[in-house]
């Protein structure tokens, strides 16, 4: 008897969006996808044309954020009406489970908006007896739902029936996870840390940086792009936006793309026309990076190439969300399938316009 395995070689799909724009144009949406990106976990920018980080983006990157971990938090706690009135109400507040995967665990984010998300399992689902949907990724099997409970409404308070029936609901299930956070408060009136405070007299509680991480080339061919052309020109004059993604994702990943295509190690080479470049520096920033500390660091660098000071006609600014996050932007679904892609680049060049690439999974909604 003999048994035949069939096996899907085929590497994984996923969606690019591409569009070009002008920071200066009206109807730009470049604000509105940093700060819809809710949960960012690393930051990388490349420059060429410079051997060192420029010192006005350096200041930016070690500007303090720091950010928490959170052990052993029940749900309850999350809906605790004291919680809901000095964090949720009063700042824009990140909170996001920590080592729950998202195609096999229950998962759970706070929303800067005031949102509560649980992806959780049927199982759970059923025992928590809250409306929910089931997730995008499976609604033929519906083996994971999606709960959205709003904290700010004014209707949810102790006492109240929506508040009641999903206090008994977490209370009955006892869901509690680990949690990265992050806060920032209205005003001046209250400090960063305050929050750390409301958790440590009951929970673990640790204090994070980000960590930083420069790379320098040298002699380093970049593709030839034309900002007002995404598709390529008949005579070849420069390259595509998907051939210069997918060189950038090769330099991000340390695969050398100045060697033949027959190399050994590696098939793939710079696209033509290219040009050779002297020296080029990447940094990148890892941790729990909320969307302002994104929207600083792209106003620094536009405010760079604005004043012509660089080497470089272009720069490339890379935002990695995390792999499981319940949402990729605002609150549409994320899934990990294959490789949990939940990311995007903006090439920003001197005449301030942009190219904004969005790269989400396989079954994910377009941003």
């Amino acid at each position: 008897m003999s048994l035949t395995l069939k096996i899907d070689a085929r590497p994984p799909r996923s969606k690019l969006v591409i569009e070009k724009s002008s920071f200066d144009d009206e109807k730009s949406r470049h604000r509105k996808n940093v700060e819809q990106h809710h949960f960012n976990h690393m930051v990388e920018l490349f420059i060429p044309g410079c051997a060192e980080l420029p010192p006005s983006i350096q200041v930016e990157f070690d500007r303090s954020d720091d950010y928490y971990l959170i052990k052993d938090v029940p749900l309850t706690e999350l809906i605790n009406k004291d919680f809901i009135e000095r964090f949720i109400k009063k700042g824009s507040l990140y909170m996001l489970s920590h080592n729950t995967h998202i195609d096999k665990h229950n998962a759970y984010a706070v929303l800067p908006t005031g949102q509560l998300i649980l992806s959780v399992h049927k199982d759970t689902y059923e025992e928590l007896g809250l409306v929910g949907q089931p997730s995008q990724f499976n609604r033929k099997v519906k083996r994971k739902f999606v709960v959205v409970i709003d904290l700010t409404q004014d209707i949810f308070v102790p006492g109240k029936k929506n508040y009641e029936r999903v206090k008994q609901g977490l209370q009955r299930t006892e869901l509690k996870a680990d949690f990265l956070l992050s806060w920032k408060p209205e005003g001046t009136r209250q400090l960063a840390g305050s929050i750390l405070s409301h958790f440590q007299s009951s929970y673990k509680c640790e204090r994070h940086s980000q960590v930083q991480q420069t790379t320098r080339h040298t002699e380093l061919l970049l593709p030839v792009v034309n900002s007002t052309e995404l598709e390529e020109s008949e005579e070849g004059e420069w390259c595509t936006a998907r051939e210069w993604y997918e060189w950038l994702g090769a330099v991000s990943c340390g695969i050398s793309c100045n060697e033949a295509p027959e190399h050994y190690i590696s098939r793939y080479c710079c696209p033509d026309p290219n040009e050779m470049t002297a020296a080029a520096v990447r940094h990148s920033m890892t941790g729990f990076i909320p969307p302002g500390k994104v929207w600083t660091l792209q106003e620094a660098v536009r405010l760079y190439m604005r004043e012509n000071k660089s080497q470089s006609p272009w720069v490339a600014l890379t935002v990695h969300g995390f792999v499981d996050s319940p949402v990729s932007w605002a609150r549409r679904e994320h899934g990990f399938h294959h490789g949990g892609e939940n990311l995007y680049t903006f090439l920003i060049f001197r005449d301030s316009t942009y190219w904004l690439f969005q790269a989400v999974g396989t079954n994910d909604i377009c941003p």
